[in-house]
């Protein structure tokens, strides 16, 4: 029997992991309220439609990306090696998951070409994370080297994971933060 109580971040928490494996296109809302151990019209207190959830599910990604990146890089406590392993941990959390992904990627691949309508949240989720790698790179490169730096990692990260889904294997992942890591401290 569904429980009659549950949060909307609770909801959001639960559904999170089964959009970022299965897509917006293969998860009904009845599954996703199932899951959520809730009845369809619980599910529906929360969220009117299947767009608002989508992006929700979106703004939370990326609100727990950005703030979880923001700390780290401000953490004056943490040498640049320090905030490397604590990004590095935090792809591993946000992109290994499952072999799932990355939920942003994944949603402005299946839905682009349809619909727009979460462009707006992806784009400001991608330019947060060339702007958290652009602070790291600053020591070392000038600032229009570390933008394009930024975004070349983020792509490579982005391909790295794509790889590491289509392979069922970590490496492609692994090898992209190892030569992010080399591009930050300026290694070789």
């Amino acid at each position: 029997m569904p429980k009659t109580k549950t949060s909307k971040a609770e909801v959001l928490q639960r559904v999170i992991p089964i959009l970022r494996e299965r897509g917006i296109a293969k998860s009904s809302m009845s599954e996703l309220a199932k899951a959520c151990d809730i009845q369809k019209s619980h599910f529906y207190y929360y969220f009117s439609n299947k767009e608002q959830l989508i992006k929700e599910v979106l703004a939370t990604v990326h609100g727990y990306f950005k703030y979880n990146l923001s700390k780290i890089i401000g953490n004056k406590d943490l040498n640049i090696s320090e905030k490397l392993e604590q990004v590095r941990k935090l792809i591993d959390k946000m992109f290994k998951n499952a072999n799932s992904g990355c939920i942003m990627a994944n949603t402005a691949l299946e839905t682009a070409h349809l619909n727009p309508i979460y462009k707006d949240e992806i784009q400001h989720f991608f330019a947060d994370f060339i702007y958290g790698l652009q602070i790291l790179l600053k020591p070392n490169y000038s600032k229009e080297k570390s933008l394009e730096l930024a975004e070349q990692i983020v792509q490579d990260l982005e391909g790295g994971i794509l790889l590491m889904r289509i392979y069922n294997d970590h490496k492609y992942i692994n090898n992209a933060v190892s030569r992010m890591e080399k591009i930050i401290l300026k290694t070789n």
